[in-house]
Protein backbone atom coordinates (compact mmCIF):
# COMPACT_ATOMS: atom_id res chain seq x y z
CA UNK A 1 0.00 0.00 0.00
CA UNK A 2 1.46 3.36 -1.05
CA UNK A 3 2.35 5.86 1.62
CA UNK A 4 0.81 9.37 1.51
CA UNK A 5 3.06 12.22 0.39
CA UNK A 6 4.76 14.28 3.12
CA UNK A 7 2.40 17.16 2.41
CA UNK A 8 -0.74 15.00 2.56
CA UNK A 9 0.58 13.20 5.62
CA UNK A 10 1.19 16.51 7.36
CA UNK A 11 -2.30 17.73 6.46
CA UNK A 12 -3.85 14.51 7.78
CA UNK A 13 -1.98 14.82 11.07
CA UNK A 14 -2.97 18.48 11.38
CA UNK A 15 -6.61 17.63 10.70
CA UNK A 16 -6.66 14.67 13.10
CA UNK A 17 -5.28 16.91 15.86
CA UNK A 18 -7.82 19.69 15.24
CA UNK A 19 -10.72 20.49 17.55
CA UNK A 20 -14.51 20.33 16.90
CA UNK A 21 -15.39 24.01 16.31
CA UNK A 22 -12.24 24.49 14.22
CA UNK A 23 -13.22 21.55 12.01
CA UNK A 24 -16.72 22.94 11.47
CA UNK A 25 -15.39 26.35 10.39
CA UNK A 26 -12.70 24.79 8.20
CA UNK A 27 -15.21 22.47 6.54
CA UNK A 28 -17.58 25.39 5.93
CA UNK A 29 -14.77 27.34 4.27
CA UNK A 30 -13.82 24.35 2.11
CA UNK A 31 -17.39 23.55 1.03
CA UNK A 32 -18.20 27.20 0.25
CA UNK A 33 -15.11 27.30 -1.96
CA UNK A 34 -15.37 23.84 -3.52
CA UNK A 35 -19.01 23.76 -4.65
CA UNK A 36 -18.83 26.95 -6.76
CA UNK A 37 -15.41 25.89 -8.10
CA UNK A 38 -16.85 22.55 -9.26
CA UNK A 39 -19.87 24.33 -10.72
CA UNK A 40 -17.50 26.57 -12.68
CA UNK A 41 -15.63 23.54 -14.01
CA UNK A 42 -18.80 21.95 -15.41
CA UNK A 43 -19.84 25.29 -16.91
CA UNK A 44 -22.78 26.08 -14.62
CA UNK A 45 -23.84 29.73 -14.75
CA UNK A 46 -26.39 31.69 -12.74
CA UNK A 47 -27.66 34.87 -14.35
CA UNK A 48 -24.90 34.34 -16.88
CA UNK A 49 -22.19 34.65 -14.20
CA UNK A 50 -20.03 31.93 -12.67
CA UNK A 51 -21.07 30.87 -9.18
CA UNK A 52 -17.64 31.74 -7.72
CA UNK A 53 -17.85 35.29 -9.04
CA UNK A 54 -21.43 35.64 -7.79
CA UNK A 55 -20.42 34.61 -4.28
CA UNK A 56 -17.61 37.16 -4.31
CA UNK A 57 -20.00 39.83 -5.60
CA UNK A 58 -22.63 39.04 -2.96
CA UNK A 59 -20.41 38.27 0.03
CA UNK A 60 -17.09 40.11 -0.17
CA UNK A 61 -16.35 43.17 1.90
CA UNK A 62 -17.45 45.96 -0.41
CA UNK A 63 -17.35 49.40 1.20
CA UNK A 64 -19.90 50.99 -1.12
CA UNK A 65 -22.36 48.11 -0.79
CA UNK A 66 -22.04 48.24 3.00
CA UNK A 67 -22.29 52.02 3.37
CA UNK A 68 -24.87 52.72 0.67
CA UNK A 69 -26.78 49.45 0.71
CA UNK A 70 -26.67 48.64 4.44
CA UNK A 71 -25.25 45.21 3.59
CA UNK A 72 -23.58 44.73 6.96
CA UNK A 73 -23.77 40.95 6.62
CA UNK A 74 -20.67 41.24 4.42
CA UNK A 75 -18.47 41.65 7.50
CA UNK A 76 -19.44 38.06 8.35
CA UNK A 77 -19.66 36.46 4.92
CA UNK A 78 -16.23 37.77 3.90
CA UNK A 79 -14.72 35.46 6.54
CA UNK A 80 -16.01 32.37 4.70
CA UNK A 81 -14.91 33.35 1.19
CA UNK A 82 -11.47 32.95 -0.38
CA UNK A 83 -9.92 34.29 -3.54
CA UNK A 84 -8.20 31.09 -4.64
CA UNK A 85 -7.07 27.61 -3.68
CA UNK A 86 -3.75 28.75 -2.16
CA UNK A 87 -5.55 31.41 -0.14
CA UNK A 88 -7.91 28.76 1.22
CA UNK A 89 -5.06 26.30 1.87
CA UNK A 90 -2.91 28.73 3.86
CA UNK A 91 -5.85 29.95 5.92
CA UNK A 92 -7.04 26.40 6.63
CA UNK A 93 -3.60 25.37 7.87
CA UNK A 94 -3.34 28.48 10.07
CA UNK A 95 -6.89 28.01 11.39
CA UNK A 96 -6.39 24.37 12.33
CA UNK A 97 -3.05 25.17 13.97
CA UNK A 98 -3.79 28.33 15.98
CA UNK A 99 -7.52 27.69 16.34
CA UNK A 100 -7.16 24.21 17.79
CA UNK A 101 -4.67 25.52 20.35
CA UNK A 102 -7.02 28.31 21.43
CA UNK A 103 -10.05 26.00 21.54
CA UNK A 104 -8.19 23.49 23.74
CA UNK A 105 -7.08 26.22 26.12
CA UNK A 106 -10.24 28.31 26.34
CA UNK A 107 -13.04 26.02 25.20
CA UNK A 108 -15.27 26.14 22.13
CA UNK A 109 -17.49 29.05 23.15
CA UNK A 110 -14.60 31.36 24.00
CA UNK A 111 -12.75 30.29 20.85
CA UNK A 112 -15.78 31.22 18.74
CA UNK A 113 -16.12 34.55 20.54
CA UNK A 114 -12.49 35.43 19.83
CA UNK A 115 -12.65 34.17 16.25
CA UNK A 116 -15.79 35.99 15.16
CA UNK A 117 -15.55 39.23 17.16
CA UNK A 118 -11.86 39.52 16.32
CA UNK A 119 -12.64 38.72 12.69
CA UNK A 120 -15.39 41.35 12.61
CA UNK A 121 -12.97 43.95 13.96
CA UNK A 122 -10.58 42.96 11.19
CA UNK A 123 -13.31 43.49 8.61
CA UNK A 124 -14.23 46.87 10.09
CA UNK A 125 -10.58 47.97 10.09
CA UNK A 126 -10.45 47.07 6.40
CA UNK A 127 -13.71 48.98 5.86
CA UNK A 128 -12.31 52.11 7.48
CA UNK A 129 -8.78 52.08 6.06
CA UNK A 130 -8.84 50.06 2.81
CA UNK A 131 -11.10 50.94 -0.14
CA UNK A 132 -10.58 47.62 -1.91
CA UNK A 133 -12.93 44.60 -1.77
CA UNK A 134 -11.67 41.84 0.50
CA UNK A 135 -12.37 38.22 1.42
CA UNK A 136 -10.79 35.64 3.66
CA UNK A 137 -10.53 34.35 7.21
CA UNK A 138 -7.15 36.01 7.75
CA UNK A 139 -8.47 38.72 10.09
CA UNK A 140 -10.11 36.10 12.32
CA UNK A 141 -6.92 33.99 12.25
CA UNK A 142 -4.87 37.00 13.33
CA UNK A 143 -7.37 37.36 16.19
CA UNK A 144 -6.39 33.85 17.31
CA UNK A 145 -2.72 34.85 17.18
CA UNK A 146 -3.50 37.92 19.30
CA UNK A 147 -5.37 35.78 21.83
CA UNK A 148 -2.43 33.38 22.12
CA UNK A 149 -0.04 36.29 22.71
CA UNK A 150 -2.27 37.53 25.54
CA UNK A 151 -2.54 34.04 27.05
CA UNK A 152 1.22 33.57 27.15
CA UNK A 153 1.87 37.08 28.45
CA UNK A 154 -0.66 37.01 31.27
CA UNK A 155 0.61 33.58 32.37
CA UNK A 156 4.32 34.27 31.88
CA UNK A 157 5.04 33.66 35.56
CA UNK A 158 3.62 30.15 35.24
CA UNK A 159 5.50 29.37 32.02
CA UNK A 160 8.76 30.72 33.43
CA UNK A 161 11.72 30.80 31.07
CA UNK A 162 9.64 29.23 28.30
CA UNK A 163 7.46 32.36 28.12
CA UNK A 164 10.09 34.40 26.23
CA UNK A 165 10.55 31.68 23.64
CA UNK A 166 6.79 31.18 23.24
CA UNK A 167 6.13 34.91 22.92
CA UNK A 168 9.00 35.27 20.49
CA UNK A 169 7.66 32.50 18.28
CA UNK A 170 4.06 33.74 18.15
CA UNK A 171 5.11 37.38 17.96
CA UNK A 172 7.47 36.65 15.07
CA UNK A 173 4.63 34.91 13.21
CA UNK A 174 2.42 37.98 13.58
CA UNK A 175 5.10 40.53 12.67
CA UNK A 176 6.42 38.49 9.74
CA UNK A 177 2.98 38.04 8.21
CA UNK A 178 2.09 41.71 8.64
CA UNK A 179 5.43 42.58 7.05
CA UNK A 180 4.62 40.32 4.10
CA UNK A 181 1.26 42.03 3.84
CA UNK A 182 2.92 45.42 3.36
CA UNK A 183 5.26 44.11 0.68
CA UNK A 184 2.94 41.86 -1.36
CA UNK A 185 0.08 43.37 -3.39
CA UNK A 186 -3.57 42.33 -2.98
CA UNK A 187 -3.19 41.45 0.72
CA UNK A 188 -5.60 43.24 3.05
CA UNK A 189 -3.18 44.09 5.84
CA UNK A 190 -5.70 46.36 7.55
CA UNK A 191 -7.87 43.30 8.20
CA UNK A 192 -4.81 41.52 9.63
CA UNK A 193 -3.94 44.38 11.97
CA UNK A 194 -7.57 44.89 13.01
CA UNK A 195 -7.98 41.17 13.65
CA UNK A 196 -4.80 41.09 15.73
CA UNK A 197 -6.06 44.00 17.86
CA UNK A 198 -9.44 42.30 18.19
CA UNK A 199 -7.71 39.11 19.33
CA UNK A 200 -5.66 41.00 21.91
CA UNK A 201 -8.81 42.62 23.32
CA UNK A 202 -11.01 39.52 23.25
CA UNK A 203 -8.13 37.36 24.42
CA UNK A 204 -7.66 39.56 27.47
CA UNK A 205 -11.34 39.09 28.24
CA UNK A 206 -11.69 35.37 27.52
CA UNK A 207 -8.35 33.57 27.72
CA UNK A 208 -7.97 31.85 31.11
CA UNK A 209 -5.50 32.59 33.86
CA UNK A 210 -3.41 29.64 34.98
CA UNK A 211 -3.13 29.05 38.70
CA UNK A 212 -1.23 26.43 40.66
CA UNK A 213 -2.81 25.15 43.86
CA UNK A 214 -1.40 22.73 46.35
CA UNK A 215 -3.12 19.38 46.71
CA UNK A 216 -2.39 16.40 48.87
CA UNK A 217 -1.25 14.58 45.74
CA UNK A 218 0.95 17.49 44.67
CA UNK A 219 0.61 20.82 42.82
CA UNK A 220 -2.37 21.07 40.45
CA UNK A 221 -2.69 23.63 37.67
CA UNK A 222 -6.18 25.03 37.11
CA UNK A 223 -7.62 27.50 34.63
CA UNK A 224 -9.69 30.40 35.86
CA UNK A 225 -11.68 32.69 33.58
CA UNK A 226 -12.54 36.31 34.25
CA UNK A 227 -16.08 36.67 35.57
CA UNK A 228 -16.63 39.77 33.44
CA UNK A 229 -15.04 38.31 30.31
CA UNK A 230 -18.12 38.12 28.11
CA UNK A 231 -19.16 41.64 29.15
CA UNK A 232 -15.81 42.83 27.87
CA UNK A 233 -16.37 41.08 24.54
CA UNK A 234 -19.84 42.65 24.36
CA UNK A 235 -18.22 46.06 24.86
CA UNK A 236 -15.84 45.37 21.97
CA UNK A 237 -18.81 44.35 19.79
CA UNK A 238 -20.65 47.56 20.67
CA UNK A 239 -17.61 49.64 19.73
CA UNK A 240 -17.45 47.80 16.39
CA UNK A 241 -21.12 48.62 15.71
CA UNK A 242 -20.64 52.29 16.64
CA UNK A 243 -17.61 52.61 14.37
CA UNK A 244 -19.52 51.15 11.42
CA UNK A 245 -22.44 53.50 12.08
CA UNK A 246 -20.49 56.76 12.41
CA UNK A 247 -17.26 56.39 10.42
CA UNK A 248 -17.17 56.82 6.66
CA UNK A 249 -15.45 53.98 4.83
CA UNK A 250 -12.32 54.32 2.75
CA UNK A 251 -13.16 55.03 -0.90
CA UNK A 252 -10.92 54.67 -3.93
CA UNK A 253 -11.03 58.09 -5.55
CA UNK A 254 -8.82 56.99 -8.43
Amino acid sequence: MSQPSPIMGGMQRLWSNSTPAVRIIALANIVIFAIPALADIVGFRLLGISLSNLLLMWGAKDNIAIAAGDQYYRFLTMMFLHGGLLHLLFNTIALTSFGSEIERIAGSQRFLGIYFIGGLLGGVASYVFSPHPAVGASGAIFALIGAEIVFIWQNRAVFGERAKQMLGSVGFTAIANIGIGFSVPNIDNMAHIGGLIGGLLCGFCLMPLLMTIEHETGPIRIRQGRSWGWYGVLAVAIVIIVVVMVVMPAVDLG
